[in-house]
């Protein structure tokens, strides 16, 4: 099957999203742990959006993802979707989604059309609340990372993925412990873990169900 823009918008039922049973098979092992130090304040996390944005260049479908610069925080040099915080400007969270994307990849926001939004993810080391959405873009991409925030744009083809996702584990350490963290793999010894491999899970569960794949 050869996916296309009107595979996608006719066939993804936003209703249908897996959500939470989707996300917790990418979940690091020491998640719980950090729910329960209750190192954040649930009642007033921090609001962001992110944006799955699938574009076609030379017949094949793709989705960016982006390297994260090395800066004092701890998402710093991660893989990440294009992505920001809620700012007063935004008139909703799909608007900080494009708008982000604008910022961190040069992605047009008069050429993206929202299909709809995933599970929200709540992100203990962080704080922050993010909601993911996902989008076509309907244009020749001139996607540019953002020298201050982005080290480089990582684009992922949209059907080899979805057949073949090439999942992992990474060995990381926190608080003097180690941990096997499941990942998916990229292109150049890349890893995708935690909340974005979460997001990206539900994304792959999510349009393989719809597209019956």
């Amino acid at each position: 099957m050869k996916i296309s823009f009107n595979h996608l918008r006719d066939k993804l039922d936003f209703n249908q999203i897996p959500g939470w049973t989707a996300q917790h098979e990418m979940s690091p092992p020491d998640r719980q742990t950090l729910v329960d130090r209750g190192s954040f304040n649930l009642k007033n996390p921090r609001v962001a959006a992110v944006l799955i944005l699938i574009y076609e260049e030379e017949g094949i479908l793709k989705f960016p993802v982006i390297h994260r610069n090395t800066y004092a925080g701890v998402h710093s040099n991660q893989i990440g979707f294009p992505g920001g915080k809620v700012e007063e400007m935004d008139l909703n969270l799909a608007h900080t989604a494009m708008r982000e994307c604008h910022e961190e990849i040069n992605a047009d926001p008069d050429n993206i059309e929202i299909l709809g939004e995933l599970t929200e993810l709540f992100i203990p080391p962080s704080n922050f609340l993010v909601y993911p959405f996902m989008g076509l873009y309907h244009n020749i991409p001139k996607f540019k990372p953002c020298d201050y925030e982005v080290k480089q744009i990582l684009p992922i083809t949209l059907e080899n993925f979805l057949l073949d996702p090439q999942k992992s584990n990474l060995v990381l350490n926190h608080h003097g412990e180690s941990y096997n963290v499941p990942a998916f793999n990229l292109s150049n010894n890349m890893k995708v873990w935690g909340a974005t491999a979460m997001m990206l899970n539900e994304f792959y569960r999510f349009t393989r169900n719809s597209l019956h794949l």
